[in-house]
């Protein structure tokens, strides 16, 4: 048996301005033109903030299986799961031996929070596959099978600071910024579609208006102006609120969760 245990760790986003919808039959019509800078939310850079932890078991068996188990009973164990998904697809790029694999999740990243621990599990899964399978697999090639789970696992591959372009699979890589820190104020959604359903208020013609912002802020990470950043910080999401937020007070995502740029 092969055994290896990953940290699995969670994003906000700086700014994301909605671009537009996918008009064009096929499989992605309907998915929204993102682009966003993210930062990776670690223990480190986030008073208070713990990660997931996930460990994947692999051994020798007659015919493929694969079980979830998890310490909180809102997440599911079936093929709806991320990491499941992204499991199934590895193995069926590179038709492996069978396999009993067991993944056991941790889960201290609030559900539907806005913070991605779903998608971060997924790359955590992908990761650790590479690892236990001696895989000869790029970043890039990783990047692929990830966005085939979903449009947020591809940040995660490497995580960091990035920008996402298109639906938000193209992950461009930005330099780190010293001194990031962030104060978060998680909060979890009882709505399992909820990005969704946020999509589906969203009103286009009031999106996509920070585009100048998102530039600005890009240059103020390469220059590693940290005090300037807080200036260009933005969400789309945030024009559905019924509430303003306070001052210096963001959406990550989709929300409910916000944070602040300490």
């Amino acid at each position: 048996m092969k055994k290896l245990t990953l940290q699995s760790n969670a994003k906000v986003n700086l700014s994301l301005d909605i671009l537009g919808r996918e008009e064009k039959e096929g499989r992605f019509k309907g998915y929204h033109f993102v682009q966003s800078v993210i930062h990776e939310i670690t223990p480190q850079n986030t008073h208070g903030f713990e990660s997931d932890e996930i460990t994947i078991e692999i051994e020798e068996a007659k015919e493929t299986t694969i079980a979830i188990k998890c310490n909180n009973p809102k997440v599911p164990t079936d093929k709806t799961n991320l990491a499941y998904q992204a499991t199934t697809l590895v193995l069926e790029r590179f038709k492996t031996e069978p396999l009993k694999i067991t993944i056991t999740i941790n889960k201290k990243i609030p559900l539907s929070s806005g913070l991605g621990g779903g998608a971060s599990n997924a790359a955590a899964i992908i990761r650790a596959l590479k690892v236990l399978l001696g895989l000869k697999i790029s970043t890039e090639e990783m990047r692929l099978i990830a966005a085939e789970v979903g449009m947020d696992v591809p940040f995660f591959v490497e995580g960091g600071l990035a920008l996402a372009e298109h639906y938000g699979e193209q992950i461009t890589l930005l330099p780190p910024v010293n001194g990031m820190a962030f104060t978060l104020s998680p909060k979890e959604s009882d709505l399992e579609t909820k990005t969704e359903e946020f999509y589906s208020k969203i009103d286009l013609q009031k999106c996509g208006k920070n585009v100048a912002q998102t530039i600005s802020l890009i240059h103020s990470i390469k220059t590693n102006d940290y005090l300037k950043m807080h200036e260009f910080l933005h969400n789309d999401f945030e024009t559905i609120l019924k509430t303003p937020l306070p001052k210096n007070h963001h959406l990550s995502g989709a929300g409910p969760t916000t944070f602040i740029l300490a």
